[in-house]
Formats: C-alpha cells, sequence, structure tokens
C-alpha cells in the first residue's frame, strides 16, 4: 500500500484500518509459508519536529513448517509498530519515493512480521519420534542401548579397570 505524503500536514494524521493480501512471490526463500487475515490498524502522520511517526497495530495468522513434522502450522502474531522516520534517513529511502513523496508502508509490514517468525515452532507434545537406528526421547535403561560398533570398546575399557 503505497501512501501520498502530500496531503499530510503537520498535525494531521493518516488513518489506517485495511485488510491486507500479500503477494505469493514475497514468501521465497523465507521460513513463512502463507500469511492469512492480516489487518493493520494505526495512523501516519507528521510530528512538530517534521519527523514521519507510524504507529501501527499489525495482526494475521502465518502459516510456518513444524519443526518436528514438517506439517504446515498456524501461528497467530500481534506486533506493535512504532516508528519514527526523517526524510533524510539512508534506511527510510528503502520505502519513501521521494520523486512522488509515497511512501510505501507494505515494506514496513513485511520486515515486522519476518521479525516475529520463531526460530523453532513445534505442536507437538510428549511425541516420541523414531526410524531406522536412531529415537528421540528418553533413554530409560543405557546398558540396553549400548552401540553394536562401541561394544567392542566397551569390553576393553571393562578389562583394563580388572
Amino acid at each position: 500500500m503505497k501512501i501520498d505524503l502530500n496531503k499530510l500536514n503537520i498535525g494531521d494524521k493518516i488513518n489506517i484500518n485495511e485488510k491486507f493480501i500479500f503477494n505469493s512471490n514475497i514468501y521465497n526463500n523465507e521460513n513463512i509459508k502463507g500469511l492469512k487475515d492480516v489487518e493493520v490498524n494505526g495512523y501516519i502522520y507528521y510530528n512538530s519536529a517534521e519527523i514521519l511517526e507510524i504507529k501501527l497495530s499489525l495482526s494475521g495468522v502465518m502459516m510456518l513448517v513444524d519443526s518436528v513434522t514438517l506439517d504446515i502450522i498456524e501461528n497467530p502474531f500481534n506486533i506493535e509498530i512504532d516508528e519514527e522516520y526523517s526524510l533524510n534517513d539512508q534506511y527510510f529511502k528503502e520505502y519513501y519515493e521521494k520523486e512522488q513523496n509515497i511512501l510505501d508502508i507494505m515494506a514496513i509490514l513485511w520486515e515486522n512480521i519476518v521479525l516475529e517468525v520463531p526460530i523453532s515452532l513445534t505442536h507437538t507434545e510428549n511425541v516420541e519420534l523414531s526410524g531406522d537406528g536412531w529415537s528421540m526421547g528418553c533413554i530409560e535403561n543405557k546398558e540396553d542401548n549400548i552401540d553394536p560398533r562401541l561394544a567392542k570398546l566397551a569390553e576393553l575399557l571393562d578389562e583394563r579397570k580388572e
């Protein structure tokens, strides 16, 4: 969403109350597999020092991959964005088209969503996983679970103790 800052005078506010749909191309090379019900509420204004202030509340649901089962799971998010930008700031130029005096807030929203992605997420609890020669969970009796490749080494170590 692009906002025309020509409409904004000191003391005026541009209110934003919208639902957003992000283009699926933006998800490439990200852990996010989808977004739904993304809603933005808040406002943008110039303060008395002629600094652009953005105060937004962003909520929705991220579709992420479960770290254990690799299933797609939903992870709700609520983000509060409270940022200030000077029009001369180098960082701000990524979002700002100076020739038309237009601000693209989609990039700001996406950046804040990506920052909220958890490193690891799972909804599985108390699940014992196992495969051919491996298992995930508690080992109750360590003596029964000796790796056969190391059994000979264990015998040698026991002989040395005697």
